[in-house]
């Protein structure tokens, strides 16, 4: 289930590029964001950052600064290569330290 994300704009494009995307992917992103009212959901958001090259530990990253955590992220990724995949996939514990 999708859980909605609302964050400060400033903020999540500083989030953004500290993690390497380019300014027109961030305005991509944002105006996402200004369409719904600065909130976007979790799901939407990682398709997005997944489609734009962002690996799982750089969505967990970003997840985690925004105040999300990496629950979600891995939840979905998970769900995403199960349904890719088949039922090989299993995730069954992540830790990620965040430098």
């Amino acid at each position: 289930m999708a859980e909605p994300v609302e964050v400060e704009p400033g903020a999540f494009s500083r989030i953004l590029f500290s993690h390497g995307l380019s300014d027109s992917q961030i305005r991509e992103i944002a105006s996402e964001f200004s369409k719904n009212n600065n909130v976007i959901d979790d799901e939407t958001l990682v398709g997005k950052l997944s489609g734009m090259g962002l690996n799982m530990y750089q969505l967990i990253s970003v997840f985690n600064k925004l105040g999300i955590g990496s629950d979600n992220v891995v939840r979905m990724l998970e769900r995403k290569q199960k349904q890719k995949l088949g039922a090989f996939v299993d995730i069954y514990s992540l830790e990620v330290d965040d430098p």
